[in-house]
């Protein structure tokens, strides 16, 4: 089965976007990832990616990215170098300093 990505257009320019979670160490991990995406819906050049955790925390997590995480997150890979050429994947880690209203980042190679 196909995952479903969803489109975000930021500055006039279409990407994709997805957010899934799981459970890593007993905590909700959000993974967000975004990419350039052409007419024909092909993703172009390297993956957007952040790893996100519940900065509130308690008994029941629903901890999940919405469009404007995916924008946020879009802005500042922008800001970063994050761009169509190359491959690979860009990590969003949290010296990078993306602000969230309910989501921390966390550092993918700390999950795990």
């Amino acid at each position: 089965m196909k995952k479903k990505h969803r489109r975000i257009v930021v500055d006039d320019v279409t990407f994709a976007w997805a957010g899934d979670w799981s459970h890593i160490g007993g905590r909700r991990v959000v993974s967000l990832r975004a990419w350039h995406q052409t007419d024909d819906e092909r993703p172009v050049g390297p993956v957007l990616s952040v790893k996100l955790v519940n900065r509130h925390g308690g008994m029941v997590d629903c901890a999940a990215a919405v469009p404007q995480d995916a924008r946020a997150a879009i802005l500042l890979g922008r800001a970063l170098g994050w761009s169509p050429e190359g491959r690979g994947v860009f990590w969003i880690l949290p010296t990078h300093g993306l602000v969230l209203q309910d989501l921390d980042v966390v550092d993918p190679t700390m999950l795990g």
